[in-house]
């Protein structure tokens, strides 16, 4: 009877103890503490994907899109027109030019890594998402184009650009400090590589991926064959198996190359193409063969947390950093990299959230890459902080069904050029739930443009002289957010005024 006494009291204490354990540790679902994995392509058009009409095979995102548990995002939008700066705006909630990431960071052409600095890397002093995360408990992991910064500290003209992943935040991470091929991706690092495809005559630039060790900055040690879409998925599912063997939440920021120049297909993509009853040039199978090599990346990603068991617990999120450099590929979308018009900013996005998301639905309703920082707080109950301006939303109501009107505008500006901010030619877009009104300079003369978003997507007529009111009223939002950049540029004092 006491051994009966004694069990019985021992398994009530276990009971009690497990109990006091927090879901997620247990391995049980918690929306309080979901995984999160922001996955972004490069370059990749609105207009190229497969549900929207384009001539890429993506069936892993069509799938996605529409799966029970998604919403297909027919208005997201990048934080820039280019590269640098909305990989800035995603890990800040800011926008770019608050702390002079101007543009994109060209490292010049050479075929070596490490010869000029990224000019424009991300201030230490800003707070990324995966501080505001690793802060939480979480595991933070990095892998693919960083373009933020360098990883050495190279000096020229007295400044230190020095700013990798693992000073924003990021426990694990490798990364390439720019642009890669999106196959063979650091063969031409490798002297005597036997990696280079046969159908690519040029020699791939020498772009490799490093991570910063005890012993110092260190790269890839040998050449990486295939698709570079796919080497970036091998390191996500190693990280996220030990990650629930660990039983410990994490959020996994991947930044594929696909599709940015130089894009190359192996040939199992490639085939695809030229096999195809429309006739594609070796060109375009490169292309689209690139872009089907990281859907089925993120194909396979998917399957992955299903077969874990943490699909329902994980808020997914894919889009592109920009509008894509072939007019084609916006699908009639006005503009294309580069410019504040649709054809630029305008990009794929999914987000997949089963905890949260019940039905699927196609969404008009505007989100940016800035959104996911502000996003995250609201989820972890995080304040944000009071000593900078945020210029994303917490999108948990809308992505809850809660709400369906943005009523927070979405602010735009490029083309601003050092010591001389919003002077001589630049140009700026503030973006609404229904209009857009672009205000462009050219040798300090200003033109503006109004569209109805709703009604015309491709930006053909321009309604300035329609609606004076609503002209004024966005005018006025804009001149007011230019005064919040100007003091926002004049504290984080990066010598530019």
């Amino acid at each position: 009877m006491m051994h009966y006494l004694l069990d019985l009291v021992r398994f009530v204490w276990i009971i009690l103890a497990y109990s006091m354990v927090p879901s997620v540790v247990r391995g049980i679902a918690s929306t309080a503490t979901p995984n999160v994995i922001f996955a972004m392509a490069d370059d990749l058009g609105w207009g190229d994907v497969e549900y929207n009409n384009g001539s890429a095979f993506t069936p892993s995102l069509n799938e996605m899109a529409r799966s029970d548990n998604a919403i297909l995002l027919q208005r997201h939008y990048s934080g820039s027109p280019v590269c640098s700066p909305t990989r800035a705006t995603l890990l800040t909630g800011r926008n770019h030019n608050r702390y002079c990431v101007w543009n994109s960071n060209n490292a010049g052409g050479s075929l070596k890594d490490f010869i000029r600095p990224q000019k424009m890397p991300l201030p230490l002093s800003e707070i990324t998402v995966a501080e505001v995360m690793r802060n939480a408990g979480y595991s933070t992991a990095f892998f693919g184009k960083w373009h933020l910064g360098d990883f050495k500290p190279l000096r020229r003209r007295g400044n230190n650009t020095l700013s990798h992943p693992g000073l924003h935040g990021f426990e694990q991470w490798w990364a390439t400090g720019r642009s890669a091929p999106t196959a063979t991706t650091n063969c031409g690092c490798f002297q005597n590589s036997t990696c280079i495809l046969g159908h690519y005559t040029d020699r791939p630039m020498c772009t490799n991926y490093y991570t910063n060790t005890s012993d110092g900055i260190v790269g890839w040690p040998q050449p990486i064959p295939g698709d570079d879409s796919h080497f970036i998925w091998s390191l996500a599912e190693k990280y996220i198996r030990e990650q629930v063997n660990l039983q410990k939440p994490f959020f996994l920021y991947l930044p594929f190359h696909s599709v940015h120049k130089p894009y190359i297909a192996t040939d199992q993509y490639r085939e695809i193409y030229l096999k195809a009853k429309m006739k594609y040039t070796s060109k375009e199978a490169d292309y689209y063969g690139a872009i089907s090599a990281m859907d089925e990346a993120l194909g396979k990603l998917r399957n992955l947390l299903q077969e874990l068991g943490i699909k329902n617990n994980t808020l997914f999120w894919f889009t592109s950093d920009n509008g894509p450099l072939k007019p084609r590929s916006t699908n009639g979308l006005r503009g294309r990299k580069s410019s504040l018009y649709e054809g630029g900013v305008r990009v794929p996005g999914i987000i997949e959230w089963p905890d949260v998301i019940s039905s699927n639905r196609v969404s008009q309703f505007p989100v940016v890459s800035s959104d996911l920082l502000p996003t995250v707080q609201d989820i972890l109950g995080v304040k944000p902080s009071d000593d900078r301006p945020i210029d994303g939303i917490s999108i948990l109501p809308f992505l809850q069904g809660k709400e369906n009107k943005r009523n927070q505008p979405i602010f735009s500006a490029f083309k601003l050029k050092k010591r001389r901010v919003f002077q001589e030619q630049y140009r700026v877009s503030i973006t609404t739930d229904k209009y857009k009104l672009m205000e462009t300079v050219r040798n300090n003369t200003v033109q503006y443009e109004l569209f109805d978003l709703e009604k015309d997507a491709r930006e053909s007529s321009n309604l300035i002289n329609d609606y004076p009111d609503i002209t004024s009223q966005l005018i006025e939002q804009i001149e007011q957010w230019k005064e919040s950049v100007r003091q926002s540029i004049k504290k984080i004092g990066c010598n530019i005024l």
